[in-house]
């Protein structure tokens, strides 16, 4: 199917109602930037998909001048035979989309499921058939501007795989054997869950059974004979009770079953253990009663003695208090004394300075003469005698001694009261630990009064002497309950055995059937497997014939001097399919490398165009044979762009190709490579003028075949 008509209504650049006529083999669309190109080819692929990939789910593609927020694209599609109508409309809160072909009309997802069947017929029965379009019209017949890298950059090696697959027609496969793979995961985890929850117990009970009658030795099988169950029940009963007393034993008769008697063993093990814990206690205030009739009383008598040096050694200080304070007072009058005949000395010393600097054969004051050599050694003695009075020290004091002395004294005092404490604490130690003993001994009820040694003796013995005897009427009791609990044992050794037989059964069917399903598991893996080989299979078969049309074109287009050779290889990895892409210097390497790291950005754009229409034109499930380039002036340098005119030129007699660009240039050179060349050949150049709220303003030109003749009389 071609393009022949569309009309476009509040569609992104287009406000109001606008048609076009794309009844051509080539559609040149050009204009500067921002004037609607994109919009119209946009308009295309939303009337087709009802998706625009690089916008996100809730980016609405209605004109923000439109009417209402209504966006509408007619788009008329033709085989040369029949004609097929699709229409889609979005506003504020619905969207809807109404297909016709021929006398039949579609709405919903009627409508879309006639338009996949229609465009990718292969598609109509996928539960993922909508995606699978979406992927073959973007990657494979609509050449976004902002994309060219897409398939090539951002898809991964699966994504590419998935996408050729849809293209040959083997999308079907993939998606039977990603469903075979989840139920079949799905029903493995069934299976195992049921493996755990129904055989799991069921082993485990088997495991159980077999632990207990390997306890169930042979050796253990007796029968109780010659033996008066009842008679030794009756005496272990009766001798307990006139142990014991009838208020402590709980059962009132003997007991007549095993649990009674088990019972009745406890209660003598509680008795028994009752009565050690009273020899414990009777045996440790014993003890404590010794050792506090051996307490010395020392501790008084030290303490009275502490308390005396204590009481000396304060006298003693104080005394040292008072004396210390009176040599304090002795030597500041010294010091006083002392600083007086100093500062006097001081005062003598600098007049006699003054004098020396002023001596001369007179006095300056009266005029007398005097001998002036006397006079100067006078005033350097004064002079001399200040200075000695300066450094002499003062005489020392009994200070240090008297504060030594206070020190030491003080010093013994702290050791002597730190004794004192240490006293006080060791009597009430004492004190608590005789509280806590007579507190003891009320609790046992020992009269504190008599003699204590005579009653926690007795206390003693006769606890003593009741845990022997029940020593004795537990171990009876054990040994004839054990002889008692071997007939039991007997019994349910045959129940256990009859259970084992039962739980094996169950686990023996069980497991035969989960061997089946285990089987069944190893087939469908088999046969995801062998889906897995046929999609890769047809796969390569594809790429087979896409990979020599690729190589065709990207030699034509030329975009680097030495990486000339391109690879494409389909391959299973992990179970999924990857399509690589590589290129190559034959000159140097024939092995693939990345192209990413090895090409420039216009000459991985050069490569993604040749990716893009070797798919194109190799596109064997798509019944829509167009192509649609948006602006690829802007992808490619002026080089490779001669190349891909020339390589659209024989494109022309396969596909319907639509070029948009904003380059005049470019126009013309499409005009002239692409011109019609035989008869019903039809090219339509639309040159958008401006944008204005209204929409944009672009006019048509049709060119169709004119021969030689008529262009040498035109020219």
């Amino acid at each position: 199917m071609r393009l022949k008509h569309i009309s476009i209504e509040g569609f992104r650049a287009f406000t109001n109602y606008v048609e076009l006529n794309l009844d051509a083999d080539v559609i040149v669309l050009q204009g500067p930037n921002g004037v609607g190109k994109t919009s119209l080819l946009d308009a295309i692929l939303w009337c087709l998909t009802g998706t625009l990939e690089r916008f996100s789910e809730e980016t609405s593609p209605a004109s923000v001048y439109s009417r209402e927020g209504f966006a509408r694209v007619a788009l008329l599609l033709w085989d040369g035979q029949s004609e097929l109508e699709v229409i889609r409309s979005v506003g504020s809160e619905k969207r809807s989309i109404r297909v016709r072909c021929g006398d039949e009309e579609f709405e919903g997802s009627l409508a879309e499921q006639k338009l996949r069947e229609s465009l990718l017929p292969h598609s109509d029965q996928r539960s993922e058939g909508q995606r699978a379009l979406d992927s073959v019209l973007t990657r494979g017949i609509y050449l976004q501007q902002d994309m060219v890298r897409q398939f090539v950059e951002e898809d991964s090696s699966t994504q590419r795989f998935a996408l050729l697959s849809e293209v040959v027609g083997a999308g079907i496969v993939i998606e039977v054997q990603q469903w075979l793979e989840r139920s079949r995961n799905s029903w493995s985890r069934t299976n195992t869950a049921r493996r755990r929850d129904e055989l799991g117990p069921l082993e485990k009970r088997l495991a159980q059974i077999d632990e207990q009658l390997s306890r169930l030795s042979e050796s253990s099988i007796e029968q109780v004979e010659g033996v008066d169950a009842r008679g030794v029940a009756e005496s272990l009963h009766r001798r307990s009770v006139t142990l014991l007393g009838t208020k402590t034993i709980e059962i009132s008769s003997a007991p007549e079953s095993s649990s009674q008697l088990s019972r009745f063993l406890k209660e003598l093990g509680a008795e028994r253990a009752k009565a050690e814990r009273e020899a414990i206690v009777a045996s440790s205030l014993l003890e404590q009663s010794q050792e506090s009739s051996n307490t010395d009383k020392s501790e008084e008598d030290g303490g009275s003695d502490l308390q005396g040096q204590e009481a000396k050694l304060e006298a003693e200080i104080a005394q040292l208090e008072k004396d210390f304070a009176l040599a304090a007072r002795e030597a500041a009058a010294e010091r006083e004394r002392f600083a007086n005949i100093a500062q006097r000395s001081e005062r003598r010393a600098a007049l006699a300075r003054l004098a020396l600097d002023e001596l001369g054969s007179h006095c300056p004051v009266c005029n007398q003469t005097y001998d002036d050599e006397i006079t100067r050694r006078h005033l350097e003695s004064m002079i001399a005698d200040a200075n000695d009075i300066a450094h002499q020290a003062t005489s020392p004091s009994d200070l240090q001694r008297i504060s030594r002395l206070r020190e030491d004294a003080s010093q013994k005092l702290q050791e002597i009261r730190s004794l004192i404490r240490q006293r006080e604490d060791a009597v009430r130690e004492a004190e608590a630990r005789r509280s806590m003993f007579d507190a003891r001994l009320l609790d046992a009820g020992i009269d504190p009064k008599k003699d204590l040694v005579e009653q926690l003796t007795q206390r003693r013995d006769k606890a003593m002497e009741v845990m022997t005897e029940l020593d004795g009427l537990i171990s009876e009791g054990e040994n004839f309950s054990l002889r008692v609990l071997r007939v039991g044992e007997q019994r349910r050794r045959e129940e256990l055995s009859q259970e084992r037989m039962s739980v094996s059964s169950q686990i023996s069917d069980l497991r035969n059937t989960f061997q089946s399903l285990d089987k069944t598991h190893e087939l469908a893996g088999d046969i995801i497997n062998g889906l897995r080989g046929a999609s890769l299979a047809v796969t390569q078969r594809q790429v087979e014939q896409i990979e020599p049309i690729f190589q065709r074109i990207y030699s034509r287009i030329d975009p680097h001097p030495t990486f000339r050779v391109t690879q494409l290889a389909a391959s299973l990895k992990n179970g999924k399919g990857q399509l690589s892409l590589g290129v190559s210097d034959p000159d140097f390497d024939s092995d693939p490398n990345e192209p990413g790291p090895l090409l420039s950005s216009s000459q991985l754009n050069s490569y993604a165009v040749s990716l893009f229409l070797a798919m194109n034109l190799a596109l064997p499930t798509v019944n829509f044979n167009v192509t649609i380039l948006d602006d690829p002036l802007q992808s490619l340098d002026n080089l490779n762009l001669l190349g891909l005119v020339d390589v659209l030129r024989r494109f022309r007699a396969h596909r319907q190709i639509i070029v948009s660009t904003h380059e005049e240039r470019l126009v013309g050179l499409l005009q002239r490579k692409l011109r019609p060349a035989r008869e019903g050949e039809r090219m339509i150049t639309v040159l958008f003028e401006e944008w204005q709220r209204d929409g944009p303003k672009f006019k048509s030109i049709y060119s169709q075949y004119v021969d030689e003749e008529q262009r040498v009389l035109a020219a």
